[in-house]
């Protein structure tokens, strides 16, 4: 009987043993398959500029991310760091191309790595009005002056923003009433401008402009329409000064490691598809939104006695006369740096006037 029990004993032993290794195994192959799954998914991190409520996180960064998800059928996930989370405007292409964040768009005329200096053209003083213009202009120039600039990045396309507008403390309707004021701007390549008006520039990145002059840092702001409005400027600036100064012109980059290690056909169809249509839904903000900005800014200024003003012609070519010396200094500096700027800023006019617009020098 105790010889029985104890076989009995043995055998439950044994067959809990062999349960439990049949457990670890499945257990570890589970984990394995899981591992696995989870690299099938390539997910990639979004720097967004604007704050989490700002009409380009809401209309374009996120939508935009649903979209590549949905046309990748779940192979790429986007995820959007908005507030500048993962990196500033002045560092954007060290930050991409050195693997900070992998996707997000970069501003020439505030990044400090000159290799997107060529870019800088189109933000030249009151050159290319509206993103529309700015799409087709900038996408013409990149594929003649700079296709093959770029190896630690990946050229999704040109956008940019609606034209910029003077935001101020105090009512401004002549050059003379900005004289020696401190304007805070957040491209380096105005500055000269603001300089030439009499005025005071303050370069700061996008995420302290109100700060800037809620704190008496600066008594005006130059940014673009509808930015403005979601960074509730007419809070502490109520005037505006409409001058149309031009657009912040900008591209979608991709990080090239992240595209490299990507199946052909993902790479095919962020080039061929994802990218043009992150350029269609910045057109639609910022072509549709510029009138309703300046409407909705009007109409949350009226209490404070706040106002829209738009300067007669001979005040708004005096804002714009000192503006043509920054073409031809643009031109020099393109030159300096070993680029054919005569021939990029022929090119450029060229491309303007085919698109109708008036070349202003």
């Amino acid at each position: 009987m105790k010889k029985r029990n104890l076989i009995i004993s043995i055998m439950l032993l044994a067959a809990i043993l062999l349960t439990a290794c049949g457990l670890a195994k499945e257990s570890s192959t589970s984990s394995k398959g899981s591992t696995k799954a989870s690299k099938d998914v390539i997910e990639i991190n979004y720097n967004d500029l604007a704050p989490p409520t700002h009409p380009y996180t809401k209309q374009v960064a996120e939508p935009w991310a649903e979209f590549v998800e949905k046309e990748t059928n779940g192979r790429v996930k986007v995820h959007v760091f908005p507030s500048s989370a993962l990196g500033k405007p002045d560092t954007g292409y060290d930050d991409i191309s050195g693997d900070v964040f992998d996707v997000g768009l970069l501003y020439a005329s505030s990044d400090k790595n000159d290799i997107l200096f060529p870019l800088s053209i189109g933000d030249l003083p009151f050159a290319i009005p509206n993103s529309e213009v700015a799409i087709k202009v900038m996408n013409k120039f990149y594929a003649k002056f700079m296709k093959d600039t770029f190896k630690d990045v990946v050229w999704l396309g040109a956008s940019s923003t609606d034209t910029a507008q003077l935001y101020t403390s105090d009512p401004i309707e002549t050059v003379k009433d900005i004289k020696n004021r401190k304007i805070v701007n957040s491209l380096y390549s105005r500055n000269e401008l603001i300089k030439m008006w009499g005025a005071a520039p303050v370069s700061i990145d996008n995420s302290q402009l109100y700060e800037s002059v809620e704190k008496g840092m600066a008594d005006d702001i130059i940014y673009n329409t509808t930015g403005a409005i979601g960074f509730n400027l007419n809070e502490v600036a109520p005037y505006m000064t409409r001058i149309d100064l031009g657009v912040s012109s900008n591209g979608l980059f991709l990080n090239a490691n992240v595209f490299n290690k990507m199946p052909k056909d993902l790479q095919t169809l962020f080039v061929e598809k994802l990218g043009p249509k992150h350029q269609e839904l910045m057109s639609q903000l910022y072509m549709s939104s510029m009138q309703n900005s300046i409407k909705e800014f009007e109409n949350r200024v009226k209490e404070k006695g706040g106002k829209v003003i738009t300067p007669n012609k001979e005040e708004s070519n005096k804002f714009k006369a000192p503006a043509e010396k920054l073409w031809v200094n643009w031109v020099a500096e393109a030159n300096k740096k070993g680029y054919p700027g005569d021939e990029m800023m022929k090119y450029f006019k060229q491309q303007l006037k085919d698109e109708g617009v008036e070349i202003p020098f």
